[in-house]
């Protein structure tokens, strides 16, 4: 069975959610075998040497399950002389409630959602490896305390760096959420509302372009306005860029004074927008209660 195979228990692999999550774990060099979190159908495979030796239980609502994955996992893990590695993940709740039914010790690592992906890829490599890895999760997620005076920005880029710079160019004049990759991006969206993306074009396993694309065929995403960043500027990129359909884009060469003054273009354009189209509404509402009382006052 060849190692860079995972087994991710899931009861829906078809979310975009775990697409996302799959398509990064892919690209880190895994190939991921999705199976329901049914114990039989994991013996099957076992049964017929087609066991990966790396599982990812996601935890959901599947809580029933647990008296007979939990221990047939068990089984598994412990088993002489094969060396294979769990890992959860959940929210808290989750891998608590998983924990009353497998000992914490057999489980190499639970990762809390959101997750990030490029962190879980770099520990499962290194574990695999024989090597071990103390993994922090990283807290990107910035101003818990929102004002409601300001509008809501979502930035996506996987340099910590500018992605820091940004965070600080933008707080002043806007609410601001912070992740450093496509999937905590997805994952952030499931709990949070923005206003806006700022969505770095080029980024590693899950790109700026599938990024976007997933966040469009998503009913709770689609509606969001998204501006890709990009640091090229050459005819060929920006075509590209262009072509995926975003609502904008913008170069990360531009002075930061600049990039915060278009960002507040951009609302104050859409709030324009938003008042004519208001105005017109009501004017065709207008019409139409005229034309009501023209055809009552008819003999």
């Amino acid at each position: 069975m060849d190692k860079r195979q995972i087994l991710l228990i899931t009861k829906d692999a078809h979310s975009f959610l775990l697409k996302a999550l799959i398509k990064s774990l892919n690209g880190g060099g895994f190939d991921v075998v999705p199976i329901n979190p049914n114990a039989e159908e994991i013996m099957y495979l076992k049964r017929n040497d087609n066991l990966p030796p790396i599982f990812i239980v996601y935890l959901e609502d599947y809580e029933d399950k647990y008296d007979t994955l939990f221990p047939c996992l068990e089984k598994l893990v412990s088993e002489p002389n094969i060396t294979r590695h769990l890992y959860l993940v959940g929210n808290s709740i989750e891998i608590s409630a998983a924990y009353k039914f497998i000992p914490k010790n057999l489980v190499a690592y639970a990762f809390e959602r959101p997750v990030n992906s490029m962190e879980m890829i770099k520990q499962i490599q290194l574990l695999s490896a024989g090597y071990s890895y103390e993994y922090t999760p990283e807290n990107l997620v910035k101003s818990e305390h929102l004002d409601p005076k300001k509008h809501t920005l979502l930035l996506v880029d996987d340099d910590s760096t500018y992605l820091k710079a940004m965070e600080r160019w933008f707080t002043k004049e806007f609410n601001v959420f912070a992740v450093n990759s496509g999937m905590n991006a997805v994952s952030l969206l499931k709990r949070r509302t923005v206003e806006l993306i700022l969505l770095d074009y080029e980024m590693p396993v899950l790109s700026g372009l599938e990024v976007f694309q997933i966040m469009r065929s998503e009913p709770s995403t689609a509606h969001i306005p998204i501006i890709f960043l990009t640091s090229k500027d050459d005819k060929k990129t920006v075509m590209e860029v262009l072509q995926a359909g975003p609502d904008a884009y913008l170069l990360k060469t531009k002075p930061p004074a600049i990039l915060v003054q278009n960002i507040k273009d951009f609302f104050a354009e859409k709030e324009k927008k938003n008042a004519n189209n208001a105005e017109e509404n009501a004017a065709l509402e207008g019409d139409g209660e005229e034309k009501a009382e023209y055809k009552s006052d008819l003999p």
